[in-house]
């Protein structure tokens, strides 16, 4: 993280879903599994643990704010400079 605080805004859903790829192949997306207009992002193997996310789906554009790209880095632990 950077000295003055978190330095990414918002991401796309589309960038998201291209940097978990590129990041582990092993990311899923499931649809129809969230309620409403959610996705869920599924990894079989976080430090020994299945993890999961759910994520506002709007489109590809969907936008996702700070909140959403933090609980990422947290969920998945991910690097903090992940969406910079």
């Amino acid at each position: 993280m950077s000295p003055g605080g978190w330095r990414a805004k918002t991401s796309k859903y589309r960038e998201l879903r291209k940097k978990l790829a590129k990041y582990d192949k092993r990311f899923e997306e499931h649809v129809n599994r969230g309620k409403g207009s959610h996705r869920v992002i599924f990894h079989p193997d976080i430090d020994g643990e299945v993890a999961h996310y759910p994520v506002k789906y709007h489109g590809e554009n969907t936008e996702l704010g700070k909140g959403y790209l933090k609980a990422f880095i947290r969920r998945f632990n991910l690097p903090d400079d992940f969406f910079d």
